[in-house]
């Protein structure tokens, strides 16, 4: 006989079963007890005693609630297509595109648990959330694919999910108001059934949804209906970057100078990250506009407002579309020809595809600084929702602000912490240095000594961002570097490996089946 094993038991509910016990006791022998005073376990023991003495069955014990049952049938509601705009901290992740259909396969899921990605986070929430069947039946489209490390502030997703509306007949249709038949859609995500959508205000909150299940680094900023045809890739007008820098051993005014070399439109084969097996053949983008602003707000050194470390920059890019790390090489010239490495002219001899036919080796500049900050659509494709009743609830907003407020501060105070470390170690009192390794100099502060050490190094050093630095014995100008065989021998020769590959198989194939 189990006694009450695995459960919690209330002082009131064990007082009321002794009290019952007493009553149907056969000996009236037992002194009265001061229960009251008595402990958790002198209470079970008492009860254990009495009900073995009068035959009694305990109580049953209570069972634990079992969740819900995964029965969710997905036919019973309509689906509708949606936009969502989204900002993500891209550091955490490898990526913005996800490994696969992770959530189809126990392999992928694997995979991704060990190299997540921002849309494995946001499939994950979705499915949570019933909002979606699975990542292969949504009609699914991401307006950029951001690299590993990068961070966006405006990027766009489109996909079916299920909506709060219901499906209707002809006849019903047929007896809607005038002001309710804009929200009768029907297409082949429903069957061909008619669907009466809900207004905007109505709909399932998407935002709050998501939001409660995503980690902090992705917020969902705000949804959108769009129609069956919108794609947030190809119904993109232009996208947005910005690359943030600071201007340590850096010229301004030059780079500003080479900047507007990338505007209008250009074969840009050799400011981007060739993958063969995509066998691109037209290398022309445009940019739309271009320029090298002051970030707004300074961010310092503890006592030093005047540093260059603390006088930051952001690229400001505009374009229709963009190459792969084509926004990472555009800025890896930048920062040689902000160092006086390069000139200005670099830029058009590399955008001389007859001239400079292969691209020449050199270093992409970092991911880390560089944020897809907007995506832009046409007004009557893309009207976004930030809150669900307009003019009246900011209770969404105030939650988001919170959210990203408290991201924020968490990386602002390691920054501030950081900053204030630097600030110590350059106060700090050293031995200067002296030719006799022996000899100790004079003290000095480590700013000091440290720009010493700086002014006499004999070593090339080529800012590649966020820190990043390559050091090399003599500076290689990028036009006398090794270069890459052309983009047609490229192509040319993984369409040749592909076939020997695939002729390769048949044969095993061939000599298996014999």
């Amino acid at each position: 006989m189990k006694l009450l094993h695995h459960m919690q038991i209330t002082r009131t509910w064990i007082l009321r079963s002794i009290a019952f016990t007493r009553t149907i006791s056969t000996s009236n022998t037992q002194p009265t007890m001061d229960y009251e005073n008595w402990t958790k376990e002198e209470l079970i023991s008492r009860l254990r005693s009495l009900e073995d003495k009068n035959g009694i069955e305990p109580a049953e014990t209570p069972r634990k609630r079992k969740g819900p049952r995964d029965n969710f049938d997905f036919s019973k509601f309509p689906q509708r297509k949606v936009a969502f705009k989204f900002s993500y901290f891209g550091w955490p992740y490898y990526g913005l595109a996800r490994q696969g259909n992770a959530l189809g396969s126990e392999e992928k899921q694997k995979q991704e648990d060990q190299y997540p990605t921002i849309e494995g986070e946001l499939f994950k929430a979705l499915a949570h959330c019933k909002l979606i069947t699975g990542e292969s039946e949504c009609d699914y489209s991401r307006c950029g694919r951001t690299d590993r490390g990068v961070s966006g502030f405006g990027q766009v997703i489109a996909l079916y999910v299920r909506s709060v509306g219901k499906f209707i007949t002809q006849e019903e249709a047929d007896q809607l108001d005038e002001s309710q038949k804009h929200l009768v859609t029907c297409d082949e995500f429903n069957q061909g059934k008619l669907v009466l959508l809900p207004e905007n205000e109505r709909e399932l909150p998407y935002v709050n949804m998501l939001n409660k299940l995503l980690p902090q680094e992705i917020r969902i900023l705000a949804w959108a209906p769009v129609k069956p045809e919108f794609s947030a890739r190809f119904s993109c007008k232009s996208r947005f970057y910005r690359y943030f820098f600071n201007q340590d051993g850096l010229d301004i005014e030059a780079m500003k100078q080479a900047a507007t070399k990338y505007l209008g439109t250009h074969d840009f084969r050799n400011f981007c990250r060739l993958d063969p097996a995509k066998q691109i053949k037209n290398f022309e983008r445009t940019v739309l506009d271009i320029a090298i602003t002051p970030v707004p707000s300074k961010v310092s050194f503890i006592g030093e407002a005047s540093s260059m470390e603390g006088k930051w920059w952001q690229l400001e890019l505009h374009g229709t579309a963009f190459l792969w790390h084509q926004v990472r090489c555009m800025m890896a010239i930048l920062f040689a020809v902000g160092q006086g490495l390069e000139s200005p002219d670099v830029i058009d001899q590399l955008m001389d595809v007859q001239a400079t036919s292969g691209k020449p080796e050199y270093e992409m500049a970092s991911d880390l600084p560089l944020v897809l900050a907007d995506c832009v659509f046409d007004k009557n494709d893309v009207d976004w929702i930030y809150v669900r009743n307009p003019g009246r609830d900011l209770g969404s907003m105030a939650t988001l602000d919170r959210s990203i407020l408290k991201m924020w501060s968490e990386l602002n105070t390691q920054a501030v912490i950081s900053s204030a470390l630097l600030q110590n170690l350059r106060d700090m009192m050293v031995p200067q240095p002296v030719e006799n390794a022996s000899d100790q100099g004079p003290m000095k502060l480590w700013r000091e000594c440290r720009q010493q050490l700086l002014d006499e190094e004999k070593v090339t050093k080529s800012i590649l961002g966020a820190g990043m630095i390559k050091h090399s014995k003599a500076y290689k100008p990028i036009l006398s570097r090794k270069r890459a065989d052309p983009v047609e021998l490229r192509n040319q020769a993984w369409l040749e490996r592909k076939g020997a590959n695939k002729r390769a198989r048949s044969d095993t194939d061939k000599a298996l089946d014999e």
